[in-house]
């Protein structure tokens, strides 16, 4: 069961051109948390902005969590302005997580903008064999420390060429495919919801399994508002407790996600 709880920030800062990192404790917020999972943050007690949050869990250690976030609105504006010992009401974990277990392929992450955190989380809980980052900028790279706990090759891609090779985070994926038997992959993976289109759509070609972290409008959490509604191909179902990992064969991408 998720649990409700107020947290104390030890510490939210900036860590490079694009994402800050929120950090705080809770023992029951961290139990059992897996990759993929989320939870909600009140990030006002004036309820202004008066919806939650979701945001997905980056790092768990004992009670320590991590969350790493962009700015992307007046909400996450309004949390970077958080300090150390401002107080913030959080629901989780929430939702489903990435499966453990790819029955023996090979594992394949691939992440941009906020999918980036939940794929990192899972490539230091389980070893998968790459990781491809899509960022727009060197800027927007994730520092070395972040990374040094993952335990996958990693590869990047930059929309200006200005890191890793130049393009979109697929162009990774379709370079992959032509050194790999595509009968041995299994993907996952997070982040726009048309680069996740796009991901599905080399892999359905291609055969491959695998699943996608659908980001919706998440304001409850808990399946009640039903405003992250996902499209499958048994109907239309609520992200936040459906998913918001799904396999890729449940998705119905035939107009976007």
């Amino acid at each position: 069961m998720p649990s409700d709880e107020i947290v104390s920030i030890l510490d939210n800062r900036k860590i490079n051109a694009k994402y800050y990192k929120l950090v705080f404790r809770s023992r029951a917020l961290s139990r059992k948390v897996l990759p993929g999972q989320f939870l909600t943050l009140q990030i006002n007690p004036l309820l202004d902005p008066f919806l939650r949050r979701p945001f997905s869990y980056y790092r768990v250690q004992g009670d320590r969590i991590e969350v790493l976030y962009e700015v992307l609105g007046r909400s996450t504006a309004m949390l970077t302005q958080k300090r150390k010992g401002d107080l913030l009401k959080a629901v989780g974990p929430l939702g489903r997580s990435f499966s453990a277990s790819v029955r023996g392929k090979k594992r394949v992450l691939i992440a941009g903008g906020v999918g980036v955190p939940p794929l990192i989380f899972s490539a230091e809980k389980a070893k998968a064999d790459y990781l491809l980052i899509g960022t727009k900028s060197r800027q927007e790279v994730m520092p070395k420390q972040e990374l040094k706990k993952v335990r996958a090759k990693i590869l990047y891609s930059t929309n200006d060429g200005s890191y890793g090779e130049k393009g979109y985070v697929t162009a990774l994926l379709e370079a992959l495919l032509r050194k790999e038997d595509s009968r041995k992959i299994f993907i996952q993976t997070c982040g726009p919801n048309v680069m996740m289109q796009a991901v599905m759509q080399i892999a359905a070609r291609e055969g491959i399994e695998g699943e996608a972290s659908v980001d919706k409008t998440m304001a409850c959490g808990v399946g009640a508002c039903l405003g992250c509604m996902v499209k499958t191909k048994e109907g239309w179902e609520p992200s936040c407790t459906h998913g918001p990992v799904f396999p890729f064969q449940r998705l119905d991408i035939r107009e976007g996600l």
